[in-house]
């Protein structure tokens, strides 16, 4: 194609893309998955489910999504992006439907499946497929970075308007108080699907006469590369790291965070539903959202900074502080005012340490085993943090079924330190073999 007939795309064209995917992360991705635990309490109550029985639903939905994820991410590089992510958006407004009118346990199992599914669709496969597309050279970790910000500024405003939305139809109070009506799920599902129509029409991959940087940027980019590639670490291939001793006390390390992480992300509201009103709770919710905004743009600063251990050695210390607030919650009666300042100061500590497992991984997998196939550890890492997330969950209800909020509590805050400790003192040992590694390398290089 000739180059009279190719445009040069503006930056401000391409960061209106990562306006829509923040967008998708505020509103589609926030309903379908972001919200969800605030019904945790209302739904047990209303259809007298155990906790631990219907948390089961983030496992199983936890499971499938990443079962679904890859064959997603083979279907991006076939099928029409706009009808991926128009499926997607449907598959999860449906969902809400099925939420809606089911009643026994098996449909509300489906329905958060369906949920989970419709959202790899369109985030957790799409937002790093149209980022990717948009910003081949500079700027692509900024701009993932504000996509994915999106989820953290749609907990500002949601989790406040959910809130309100419930209590409107809920009896009782939050402790005791059931639905009245589905009404909320059927509302939640028109506005993800209008939401997702609107992003629809505009998100889209670059097309073939679009050129998103002039030849010198693209010259001097490609250089840039080749003098960063020169001075980082390659790594090991997925197979050496496999017979690595510290990468899998690495991973158990990361499996038993996520054990302790499920109930802080997915059992909160359920818990404070018994400590505040609706509306505490609701702001409570904006604050974790706005904290881990700063989490999520800071993380990227001390991981570049101060390396991988002390980063998530910070992180392990926010998230025990966080846990120690709600064991304090759950000695005073509900209605007591310490409970709002401690929830303020759960919501505060957690969002600070998101980036432990948002970006986390993603820098790990990088940082201590090299850029050679950066791909598979991600896959490695994520899965290790996936597991205990997945059984997490379920396993807070159980504890809290068989005993209370408060040991169950104290459940968590013992996998959280215990993970961080064998993840942290593991990553020490790892870069000291990257060292060893690198020493060898050059030393072969040399002789030969």
């Amino acid at each position: 194609m000739s180059n009279d007939r190719q445009k040069v795309v503006s930056k401000g064209y391409k960061y209106f893309m990562v306006f829509l995917c923040m967008l998708t992360q505020a509103v589609p991705y926030g309903i379908a998955q972001l919200i969800q635990p605030l019904f945790v309490h209302p739904l047990v109550n209303t259809f007298h489910f155990t906790l631990a029985s219907y948390t089961l639903i983030f496992t199983f939905g936890a499971v499938v999504g990443a079962l679904v994820s890859p064959l997603v991410g083979k279907a991006l590089q076939k099928v029409n992006f706009k009808i991926l992510y128009l499926i997607g958006i449907c598959l999860s407004a449906g969902a809400y439907v099925i939420f809606g009118i089911s009643t026994k346990l098996p449909g509300f199992y489906l329905a958060g499946i369906i949920c989970m599914v419709g959202s790899t669709f369109y985030s957790g496969q799409g937002v790093p497929w149209i980022i990717n597309h948009w910003f081949p050279f500079k700027g692509r970790g900024v701009a993932l970075g504000l996509a994915f910000c999106g989820g953290s500024i749609g907990d500002i405003f949601l989790q406040p308007i959910t809130q309100e939305i419930l209590k409107h139809f809920m009896t009782g109070n939050t402790k005791t108080g059931h639905l009245t009506s589905m009404a909320p799920f059927f509302i939640f599902a028109i506005a993800l699907l209008i939401v997702g129509l609107i992003i629809t029409a505009f998100i889209r991959v670059p097309k073939k006469d679009e050129i998103l940087a002039s030849a010198q940027e693209v010259e001097q980019n490609r250089h840039e590369a080749a003098q960063k590639q020169a001075h980082e670490f390659q790594g090991w291939s997925g197979k050496q790291v496999l017979h690595m001793k510290w990468f899998w006390i690495f991973s158990i390390g990361f499996l038993i965070i996520g054990l302790g992480l499920a109930s802080l992300n997915e059992d909160y509201a359920a818990f404070l539903d018994t400590k505040l009103s609706l509306t505490e709770v609701g702001m409570i919710g904006s604050v974790f959202g706005l904290a881990g905004i700063i989490g999520n743009i800071s993380g990227g600063y001390l991981f570049d900074k101060f390396g991988t251990a002390k980063s998530m050695a910070y992180a392990g210390i926010m998230l025990i502080i966080a846990i120690l607030m709600m064991i304090f919650i759950s000695l005073h009666p509900y209605g007591d005012r310490i409970n709002f300042y401690a929830g303020m100061g759960w919501a505060f500590t957690s969002g600070l340490s998101v980036f432990s497992y948002m970006s986390g991984p993603a820098f790990m997998a990088k940082d201590l085993f090299g850029s050679r196939d950066q791909g598979v550890m991600l896959g490695y890492v994520g899965l290790a943090y996936a597991i205990g997330y997945a059984i997490g969950a379920p396993l807070f209800g159980i504890i809290k079924g068989k005993a209370s909020f408060t040991v169950a509590w104290y459940f968590m805050i013992a996998f959280v330190a215990i993970g961080f400790i064998i993840l942290v003192f593991a990553v020490i040992q790892i870069k000291r073999s990257q060292k060893k590694y690198i020493i060898q390398q050059e030393t072969k290089t040399t002789t030969e």
